[in-house]
């Protein structure tokens, strides 16, 4: 068996081995952090004829449109509600279903340029976007609490190179799994993400783009993203004893999905001498993963046991005008 197919064959062995079982989400932790916020929608309609009532009624409800089109933006990131737009059609054409409350900022109907404008402040039913969008495949169920996605794209001297993120599993992304499963941590397994998450979407976030990142994360309902590279390389040889020195390196960083934010960041490495090249790899790949766990798991916990803290943004004082007042 040649050095590539053994290669292979113990990446796709341990990746299956590392399947994980589904878990249960928390919907509730989702539905305070993205949807505590109020939303803004404007619009201008023009009048026909002299019917300002019916023109006022369209520019109320293109308004609850437009501003819904921000909050699923803000949910699904710009590149995911871009690629999804076909669907989220069905639920921006009944925007008015999702919206709890509204209140007017603004509302001006101009005679000469025969106009109806309004500025709409509102506030949406969470369960009910999710379901929808849950129900249309563009998303799983809610985000889940202590439950991660490890992404990792891998770059070894050992294999030849490859056309999609999706072709291999990756040494290092393999180990890191099994190392962090080992401490009890529940990772949600590469061939599962692969259904749900482009390879666009993957390759921007392991460049930094930390909205692909938190896309990941809802996509797949992990709360924690890990995202990065790894690279193997030979080093040296000596000749006379035919030992090659192989080194690793793994860096990566570590994402919330509520926060959109950066946890931490990492980097590690390790060398391996030994006279097959291809066991230094493993080896060397081993080390430098079980030193990534090592020094991000204790991240994990005290991003766990902190909690999420919604921002918190004011609201105004007058109170919101009810869907049945509309």
């Amino acid at each position: 068996m040649s050095t590539i197919s053994c290669r292979c064959f113990i990446s796709l062995l341990v990746g299956f081995l590392l399947l994980p079982a589904g878990g249960f989400y928390n919907a509730e932790v989702f539905a305070q952090q993205k949807f505590g916020d109020v939303y803004e929608g404007a619009a201008t309609v023009q009048v026909q004829g002299e019917n300002y009532v019916v023109a006022r009624k369209k520019a109320v409800n293109l308004a609850l449109k437009n501003g819904l089109e921000d909050a699923l933006k803000e949910m699904m990131g710009d590149e995911e509600f871009e690629a999804s737009q076909r669907d989220l059609r069905k639920i921006l054409r009944r925007a008015s279903r999702y919206v709890k409350s509204y209140r007017f900022l603004e509302a001006y109907d101009d005679p000469f340029e025969k106009i109806s404008e309004v500025r709409l402040e509102m506030r949406f039913f969470p369960s009910a976007v999710r379901q929808a969008l849950a129900g249309l495949g563009v998303i799983t169920g809610p985000v889940s609490e202590n439950k991660l996605v490890v992404l990792i794209k891998e770059t070894s001297f050992t294999s030849a190179p490859v056309t999609s993120f999706w072709d291999i599993f990756p040494i290092s992304e393999t180990q890191l799994v099994k190392n962090l499963m080992e401490e009890g941590i529940e990772v949600i397994g590469r061939e599962q993400v692969r259904e749900m998450v482009s390879e666009t979407t993957v390759l921007n976030a392991i460049k930094g783009d930390l909205k692909s990142a938190r896309s990941i994360g809802l996509k797949t309902g992990a709360d924690i993203v890990i995202v990065g590279t790894a690279v193997s390389s030979l080093r040296g040889k000596r000749a006379e004893e035919d030992i090659k020195t192989v080194q690793a390196n793994i860096n990566v960083k570590v994402v919330s999905t509520l926060e959109s934010s950066l946890i931490a960041a990492k980097t590690d490495f390790s060398t391996i001498k030994h006279e097959h090249a291809l066991q230094a790899e493993l080896e060397a790949f081993d080390n430098a993963s079980e030193k990534l766990a090592d020094f991000l798991i204790p991240s994990f916990h005290r991003y766990w046991e902190k909690g999420v803290e919604a921002p918190v943004k004011k609201v105004p004082e007058a109170p919101p005008l009810s869907m049945t007042d509309m």
